[in-house]
């Protein structure tokens, strides 16, 4: 099982949240180019560690992309909208783009 899908699976069974976080924070950052507190990854277990780096390694190799989609499509639910990144009007669909593709 790849990385994104455990930190998904994690989250559905609310392990562990304080350690999950470190890893649904390390996740948002890699997918959004935003800054991340290395220091943190130092504040969790060996086992979400681990996990940390597989998914800076899944990331890196570009591995897993629809896993990677689901994960960041269930962090982006969560960001607060203060923090939430608006794209350009030129990039987003309309509802009769959508109903052409």
């Amino acid at each position: 099982m790849n990385a994104a899908k455990q930190i998904r699976k994690l989250i559905q069974e609310g392990e562990s949240p304080e350690q999950v976080q470190v890893l649904k924070d390390l996740a948002a950052a890699l997918e959004l180019s935003r800054p991340f507190d290395l220091a943190s990854l130092y504040e969790i277990d060996q086992r979400y560690f681990d996990l940390a780096i597989d998914l800076l390694q899944d990331w890196r190799l570009d591995h897993h992309i629809a896993s990677r989609s689901k994960l960041l499509e269930q962090l982006l639910v969560e960001i607060p909208p203060d923090l939430k990144v608006e794209l350009p009007a030129a990039t987003q669909k309309t509802p009769e783009d959508e109903s052409k593709s």
